[in-house]
């Protein structure tokens, strides 16, 4: 009985350890892989992905018009005695008698449409550049998207690398928390020494907190734009330093290619293109409509030409239908000034989105290059400030600095090496920017 209940606990256990070890299984993820689990598993995206396809759809109906149109219609009734007033409409009337009072028809009707001020094949271009428009909101969603992902992915390289230099920087405070009690047990130094030494320890281990929190949050962030668990934890594979043979071109380059690439003025040329169709699309309603059309019906009784008689009778017709729309003169005269004002508008649009284009390019770049500058400077600060921490330290312990002085020394080594993750990711996050600013990204 004892073994059983044994062998019952050990299942038990596993199972519970299983558990918590799939639950702890980190995913290996370059900033690559993130982008393509993105592109397919992020909600924003497949809406507009639906959205490109609904215009491809729109495209398919419009180029459907030069078929032609086919209507069937029919009629059932019953007709009425006619009343005949001989005597006017106050005195009472006479009916003449009808024979059958059935009437009934069926008919079929085509129309095929030759000549209607180019309207249709402006309707197709029209619907094809709305599909063109549809497709590159998609590609600066995608853009987007993807500056996102590296922002969270960003933030939590950021938040693990910290963390690494605050657990480093615990187990260095916790080494020098025992010499120090050493030293108050041998009477070399005060209490307080003790109890600030104790209170700096702490300080950091609030620090780690608050850096698991946001390695925590920062993972949760990510996990949604690509589709996993919000607390599968997640080990990033990328170094944050910056390949610069990739990074390094010259400012009228991302320049260039923010005028050539860029979603956002692809989608402001294409919309001056759509209001010039509508223009056209106006100015085709007053040219005159030519087709061919069809007619065929069946009918009960022939009352449609003379003699008259009640049987049924087929009566077919087809030729040359011309039309031609006399308002459209006036009544659009004023719809084609609002549509030639449009085209002005998305004109003007388009060079104010290219002068936000140039300022951002700018400042992205500078601040780019600014990240690196801070990085070499950090990269010298870290050298000086861990000599001035073993300086500050050895005197210290030989009784030659205060406790605060070495206390200093250690903040300003811990700070210098979180100035050079923060410039380095920061250097990384510019980047990405320039390349969404330019449609690269």
């Amino acid at each position: 009985m004892k073994s059983k209940i044994l062998f019952f606990f050990f299942l038990v256990l596993s199972g519970v350890l299983n558990g918590q070890n799939k639950q702890q299984d980190s995913v290996y993820l370059s900033i690559e892989e993130a982008w393509e689990k993105a592109n397919t598993y992020s909600k924003e995206l497949r809406l507009k992905h639906y959205d490109t396809k609904i215009g491809e759809k729109e495209v398919m109906n419009s180029k459907k018009q030069w078929l032609p149109h086919v209507a069937i219609d029919g009629s059932y009734g019953r007709l009425a005695n006619v009343p005949v007033f001989k005597d006017g409409l106050l005195e009472k009337p006479e009916y003449i008698p009808i024979e059958d009072h059935t009437i009934y028809d069926a008919g079929i009707e085509a129309y095929l449409n030759l000549y209607s001020g180019h309207k249709t094949q402006v309707h197709i271009k029209e619907a094809e550049e709305k599909e063109v428009l549809l497709q590159y909101l998609e590609e600066k969603s995608i853009s987007d998207i993807h500056y996102r992902v590296a922002m969270e992915y960003l933030d939590m390289q950021r938040a693990l690398e910290l963390k690494k230099l605050i657990v480093q920087n615990i187990y260095r405070n916790n080494k020098r928390l025992d010499q120090i009690s050493q030293l108050y047990e041998n009477g070399v130094v005060l209490k307080s020494d003790l109890l600030r030494a104790k209170l700096q320890l702490s300080r950091q281990e609030t620090n780690l907190l608050k850096m698991k929190n946001n390695v925590e949050l920062a993972t949760q962030q990510l996990n949604i734009l690509i589709g996993y668990d919000d607390e599968q934890p997640i080990k990033p594979t990328d170094s944050i330093d910056i390949d610069l043979i990739k990074a390094e071109k010259a400012y009228l380059e991302y320049i260039d290619d923010a005028v050539r690439l860029s979603p956002s003025e692809k989608i402001a040329q294409s919309k001056i293109a759509i209001t010039e169709f509508k223009l056209q699309e106006l100015k085709s309603d007053k040219l005159p409509r030519l087709g061919l059309f069809g007619e065929y019906t069946y009918s009960y009784p022939q009352i449609k030409l003379y003699p008259y008689s009640t049987a049924p009778y087929l009566l077919g017709m087809a030729g040359l239908r011309f039309s031609y729309n006399l308002s459209a003169l006036y009544h659009d005269k004023h719809k084609e000034e609002a549509a030639e004002i449009a085209i002005e508008q998305t004109k003007l649009a388009k060079e104010h989105t290219e002068d936000q284009l140039r300022t951002q390019v700018k400042a992205a770049y500078k601040h780019f290059h600014e990240d690196l500058e801070e990085v070499k400077v950090a990269k010298m600060n870290i050298i000086q400030a861990e000599e001035n921490y073993r300086i500050v330290n050895q005197m210290y312990f030989n009784q030659l600095s205060l406790l605060t002085d070495l206390l200093d020394a250690d903040t300003q080594l811990l700070q210098a090496k979180f100035d050079l993750i923060n410039s380095k990711i920061s250097a990384r996050l510019h980047y990405y920017q320039l390349l969404k600013i330019t449609g690269q990204l």
